[in-house]
This record gives C-alpha cells, structure tokens and sequence, in this order.
C-alpha cells in the first residue's frame, strides 16, 4: 500500500487563504447586512402623544373610561385611542400606525351610531 501523497506547502497556503477569504467574505456580508429598526409598544404610543396632544391623558379611568389599544405587525404598531362607555362598548376611537421608522399615518375614526360590534379591529379601526 502506497502512502498517501503529500501536500505540498504552496498547496496548503492556498487552502489556508481560501478559508480566510470566505471567511472574510461571510463576516463582510454580516456587517453590510442593513439593521432592520424595529419600534416598541411604548415608544409607538410616544410618539402619538407627542404628535397628537390630545390623546395625552389616556389611558384614565374617569368617565367616560379612555384606553389605549395596541397591535403589533410587521410594518410596526396599530394604536387606538378609544373612548369607553357604559351603555355603548365604545363612543368613538381614533386609529393609526406606527411605522418602525418613526413615521405615523391616521387610519380611520370610528364614531358608532348605536351600538359597536363586539369585535373591534385596530387595523381597520373599525
């Protein structure tokens, strides 16, 4: 039986900086990679109350009750500022979304007549 062959030293310098050079290729793609920024639940309603300073003292507990419902998405955070009532499950409730880059944008009022569905959808707002 015939012993193995030997690599020769150019040989393994050269599997040496192949290695090196994927190795470096992989880490350069991981620090490239973009930061996906993402948002908070509380900086999201931060930003509103900043923006909208009407909605600054919810959530209370006087009459009518005022609360703050939130829903997480990609995009980043559905708030709702609603207005509770005894009779009506809700008066009134102003929706938007928080983009994960900060960015804000109303996406509806909802202003029941009667009686408000059971089911309330912070997306929609409605």
């Amino acid at each position: 039986m015939k012993p193995p062959k030997k690599l020769k030293p150019s040989a393994i310098q050269g599997i040496v900086l192949a290695i090196i050079f994927i190795a470096g290729v992989i880490l350069l793609a991981a620090a490239l990679k973009p930061e996906i920024k993402t948002i908070d639940e509380n900086e999201s309603v931060q930003i509103l109350k900043d923006n909208y300073p009407e909605f600054k003292n919810y959530p209370n507990d006087n009459f009518p009750p005022k609360a703050i419902y939130t829903e997480n998405s990609a995009e980043g955070w559905y708030v709702a500022f609603v207005q509770e009532g005894s009779g009506r499950p809700i008066i009134n409730a102003t929706c938007f979304l928080v983009k994960n880059d900060g960015s804000l944008s109303k996406t509806g009022e909802y202003n029941p007549q009667i009686i408000a569905p059971r089911k309330f959808s912070i997306k929609t707002c409605s």
